[in-house]
């Protein structure tokens, strides 16, 4: 079903399948100030919305369920449901639509700060494609694997999905960048700490997560750096903490990762 008043940021038909679960399509949307509102209506699949900012209602059945930035919701098939925005900031909407025979009922969540970095990160990543465009790249389907992956354990369905990769060395890489108490260690740091050479752990983490061990180390030092931003150092305090030697360098890597500057993300502009 086509639901009016929103614009597609960008929007994806898919077909990845991870076990008995298959992404469908994949929307960044944008509520338009024609009308305050989206009308009654279900879907024959599984959603996932994830409301990233503003305000409203959320209508699940006869319930209604107050929304802001991180309002998490699951919908299984046939779940009636419809949206009143509030006053304020215009509601910009990440849905995720799926084939699921494990779904059962709907399930409301609240998003972490971290799951919160975890899904920008991975909608940097697909800024640049763009609707229409029918060719899903390693790297743009990791991403949605990331994304799912954040809102499968948010919701607490997780333990019964095979979302994302489970392999130990899969997870041991994921502890590796994320435990270590300075700068993400290097590739080559990464697999010697897994036990694994370098080539055969790029292709194991490609396989598993379409992503390779330097693009898995990028989204981890970007969580890092999109942390440090939130306080009070300066850039270059920032880029020196995150390991990078020169802050003209640190803030083109940024740009690249999020599409800002890192003064304009530091200034709300994300």
């Amino acid at each position: 079903m086509e639901i009016r008043n929103v614009r597609h940021i960008y929007s994806q038909r898919l077909d990845i399948r991870v076990g008995a679960l298959r992404i469908r399509q994949f929307s960044l949307n944008r509520h338009l100030p024609e009308k305050n509102w989206v009308a009654p209506h279900e879907h024959r699949h599984s959603q996932f919305l994830l409301y990233l900012t503003g305000n409203g209602s959320q209508r699940i059945g006869a319930e209604a369920y107050d929304v802001k930035a991180g309002r998490l919701f699951f919908l299984p098939p046939r779940c009636e449901h419809a949206f009143v925005e509030g006053v304020g900031q215009r509601p910009l909407c990440l849905a995720l639509d799926l084939d699921w025979p494990a779904a059962a009922k709907p399930v409301l969540a609240m998003l972490a700060q971290s799951d919160l970095l975890s899904i920008r990160q991975a909608l940097s990543i697909l800024r640049d494609w763009h609707p229409g465009n029918d060719e899903v790249r390693p790297r743009e389907a990791g991403a949605v694997l990331q994304i799912l992956d954040v809102l499968m354990r948010a919701a607490g369905l997780q333990k019964n999905s095979t979302a994302h990769a489970t392999l130990p060395v899969v997870r041991k890489v994921r502890e590796v960048l994320r435990e270590s108490p300075e700068s993400a260690p290097q590739v080559a740091q990464v697999a010697e700490m897994v036990g694994y050479h370098r080539d055969h752990l790029t292709r194991i983490l490609r396989r598993e997560t379409g992503m390779s061990a330097g693009q898995l180390r990028a989204a981890e030092t970007l969580r890092r750096v999109q942390t440090l931003l939130a306080g009070l150092d300066t850039i270059a305090g920032v880029a020196e903490k995150a390991g990078f030697a020169d802050p003209n360098y640190f803030s083109r890597w940024f740009r690249r990762q999020s599409g800002l500057t890192p003064t304009r993300w530091r200034a709300g502009e994300r």
